[in-house]
């Protein structure tokens, strides 16, 4: 059993987090619910709460400030999501995937099980995209 890569079906805006725990907007784009980068994951209220709900382990909820430096606006619509499973790509096919889990590769990519998986997709999150394994990944032959 694998987990799936989860991703965007949504342009992403890049963030760059300010020392006061702020997440700067780098782009000019709309901000999508999703939002993954290096050392933070960030996604819409809703989306914290269902996985608040379905009792996904191994992750902590925190409230995030997003930051428009050009207009000055702070925007309080996402929440940083800690993940506390991580992995190794080589550390792929000896993972415990029970339950609703969270996981990241790298502290940049992340992952769902299986059954967090069947949930997102049954709860009409229709703005994700999966690819099981390391298929999402260039020249990964998995």
């Amino acid at each position: 059993m694998l987990p799936y890569l989860i991703e965007s079906r949504e342009p992403t805006v890049r963030l760059f987090e300010l020392d006061d725990g702020r997440f700067q907007i780098l782009d000019d784009a709309e901000v999508s619910p999703f939002l993954p980068g290096f050392g933070y994951l960030l996604v819409e209220r809703r989306l914290a709460d269902f996985f608040v709900e379905n009792d996904v382990q191994r992750i902590v909820c925190e409230n995030a400030v997003l930051f428009d430096r050009a207009s000055g606006k702070e925007y309080k619509t996402h929440v940083r999501i800690l993940v506390r499973q991580y992995f190794k790509p080589e550390e792929i096919n000896d993972l415990d995937l029970e339950g609703p889990r969270l996981l990241t590769m790298n502290d940049e990519y992340y992952f769902v099980s299986p059954e967090l998986k069947t949930l997102l997709q049954s709860a009409s999150f229709e703005y994700f995209r999966f690819s099981r394994g390391l298929e999402g990944f260039a020249g990964t032959g998995s």
